[in-house]
């Protein structure tokens, strides 16, 4: 076998690995099981995907992150390794097809969500692989003590009991020691390698302040720093808007969430890592498998809802070593939104089972029907047929979702509902020799029953038939509406969900409502640990932060905005009280003046003007400026 660096070279580009990267990989080579924990950016992937090349077999790639491993899928391909992800609907190919090619192709990686293992036949087909490593990321979902605990994880250990020889690789960025126990436990993991990078991030500086006006604070931290920054928002709305704010003030932002078309998501990620627009103003999704190491800024709008998702978040800053900042604007009223977002709208018991038999209502499914279809619907439309909030309805979805149900997909969909309005023979004989006779010819007998009523068809599906533009056809079926021939309808859709199990209310739902209590009492929890955080102004933060995940910092950090770490703060205080000094020496100002001028918050040259009004040394005009007193000029 040639040097791991010849591989890492050959294929990605690189020199040297990142720490524990090959005292990982020479582990998993000697098949052993092994656990690994690495920072956000600290390159997991590649700790599978080494071994995968060389191995002679397949790697297995069990994650929870769709979005995330189509994205591997075509990195892999571009580098020249072959992968495939299972997924319905792939190019009109079935399940069953695609492993039918997995089993005849030469793919050295298959990514898999654990889902799909509660597939029967996908779990026959893979006991016939010749599988040499399973990788398990955000291996943290398999624990119920986790943050985003997903019961389908626990399936692994059945593809274990049938390849006892095969070793696993565990991936996660945060676990807490009881969570990593719980890992190893629910993997069954035998005589555990373990590796553990330090959670501390020593370049970053972790800042909670106070703020009554956030929208200056925000532009206060951009205005101090160009370089690349991610400003994390609670809905999409507030993407929305404040990407107008900040766009009409001139800075170079752009907005994402999972509202935007692929399309619009592709080419907005494009500007940001390309710094054509380096403010990327996103929910708190936004950046996962995203390797962007100059990221100087992050900064939350508002408290994540839990300290798991805060330091995922802000490690997405300095993943090249370079001193960057992390900044919680908190205001007065953002603990008890958090709750009212997170906690009020926790679905009950009785709200799920609701829930349940209205989406199966509304989509049509009957009882025993629905697995492996995909059904496209309007999710505005759903929530006011069945009187839903969109807030509860969603979290519904999800909650959904993480029990392996169904996969629900935001998107921008159109299809076309298309009636004739004659008979088959007159439309295609009275139609003159054209692409458009062809095309009608095609439209009736794919779809034979457009003729008594509307019926939808595929603009994808009939332009890879025909060869011809969607615009093209969409053309000539206006075309002939117009004349006359057939009937046109646009139906919308903005979400899809792809159905893992066939309907059975009582028996689907009953191992998921035994659970709903423990998960809603350990998402309070959090909550709680996140608002202790930020409320906790005494203790340093990275020591809070650090412990939290089990670690130990021998003193504080020096860099924070604790009150333990207050030479910082006295630092920036000074520097803030010498700016303001030279200004008045010039003449009176006003606040705004202060601000246009100096490139610091509000906040904080406020404090120092009441420190100073109080001491006798400043005094404000009839003008309303502030100026030095007599004795001081």
């Amino acid at each position: 076998m040639k040097p791991l660096e010849f591989y890492l070279s050959h294929h990605w580009g690189y020199d040297q690995f990142r720490p524990l990267q090959k005292e990982i990989i020479h582990a998993v080579l000697n098949k052993k099981d092994t656990l690994a924990l690495l920072p956000t950016g600290g390159g997991k992937s590649l700790c599978y995907q080494l071994p995968a090349v060389i191995h002679e077999g397949l790697t297995l790639v069990i994650s929870p992150l769709i979005a995330l491993m189509q994205d591997q899928v075509q990195q892999l391909k571009s580098k020249g390794i072959p992968a495939m992800t299972l997924e319905s609907g792939k190019s009109g190919l079935s399940i069953d097809k695609q492993l039918d090619n997995l089993i005849y192709g030469p793919y050295k990686l298959l990514f898999i969500s654990p889902e799909r293992l509660q597939n029967p036949r996908v779990m026959e087909r893979l006991n016939k692989l010749s599988i040499k490593l399973i990788a398990v990321d955000e291996a943290h979902c398999v624990s119920e003590w986790g943050h985003d605990f997903r019961p389908a994880f626990l399936a692994i250990k059945k593809i274990r009991q049938e390849l006892m020889d095969t070793p696993i690789l565990a991936l996660t960025a945060s676990a807490t020691k009881a969570v990593v126990k719980d890992i190893e436990k629910q993997l069954a993991l035998h005589q555990t390698t373990v590796f553990q990078s330090s959670f501390d991030r020593p370049n970053l500086s972790y800042r909670v302040k106070k703020s009554i006006d956030k929208l200056s604070a925000l532009r206060h931290l951009i205005r101090q720093d160009s370089s690349p920054s991610i400003v994390y928002c609670r809905t999409r709305k507030q993407t929305e808007t404040l990407h107008t704010h900040l766009n009409q003030e001139g800075f170079k932002a752009s907005f994402f969430h999972g509202g935007l078309s692929e399309t619009e998501k592709k080419e907005r990620l494009r500007a940001w890592l390309d710094e054509k627009t380096p403010i990327m103003i996103a929910t708190m999704a936004f950046g996962m498998g995203i390797d962007k190491s100059n990221v100087r800024q992050v900064i939350h709008l508002s408290p994540p809802e839990s300290l798991e998702n805060y330091y995922q978040e802000t490690g997405r800053a300095g993943r090249d070593g370079v001193e960057s900042v992390v900044t919680l604007l908190l205001g007065s009223t953002d603990f008890d939104q958090l709750r009212r977002q997170f906690l009020s709208q926790l679905p009950t018991t009785k709200d799920l089972q609701r829930f349940y038999k209205d989406i199966c209502n509304y989509l049509q499914i009957a009882y025993g029907e629905g697995f492996e279809n995909t059904y496209y619907f309007d999710f505005k439309h759903f929530n006011q047929q069945y009187n839903w909030t969109a807030t509860k309805a969603m979290n519904c979805f999800k909650n959904l979702e993480k029990e392996g149900l169904w996969y629900w997909k935001s998107l921008s969909r159109s299809e076309l509902q298309v009636a004739f309005l004659h008979p088959p023979k007159k439309v295609i004989q009275h139609t003159p020799s054209t692409p458009k006779n062809k095309l009608f010819e095609i439209l009736v007998r794919q779809y034979p029953n457009s003729v008594k009523r509307k019926e939808t068809i595929e603009l994808e599906t009939l332009a890879n038939i025909l060869g011809w533009g969607q615009k093209q056809i969409r053309k000539w079926l206006e075309e002939g509406q117009k004349d006359g021939w057939l009937e046109l309808n646009w139906v919308t859709s903005d979400s899809s969900l792809e159905w893992l199990h066939s309907r059975e209310d009582t028996h689907t739902l009953a191992p998921l409502l035994s659970r709903l209590k423990i998960r809603n009492r350990q998402k309070k929890e959090k909550i709680d640990q996140m608002i202790q955080f930020c409320q906790d102004d005494l203790r340093c933060k990275r020591l809070q932060l650090l412990n939290y995940f089990g670690e130990q910092l021998a003193k504080n950090c020096g860099n924070c905005s604790s009150f333990s770490c207050q030479k910082a703060v006295n630092d920036i205080q000074d520097t803030v009280a010498i700016a303001l000094q030279k200004l008045l020496d010039k003449g009176p100002c006003t606040i705004g003046d202060f601000i246009q001028a100096l490139p610091f918050e509000s906040e904080e040259i406020v404090v120092i003007l009441h420190r100073w009004a109080a001491a006798g040394k400043v005094q404000q005009n009839n003008n309303y400026q502030w100026e030095l007193t007599q004795e001081n000029l």
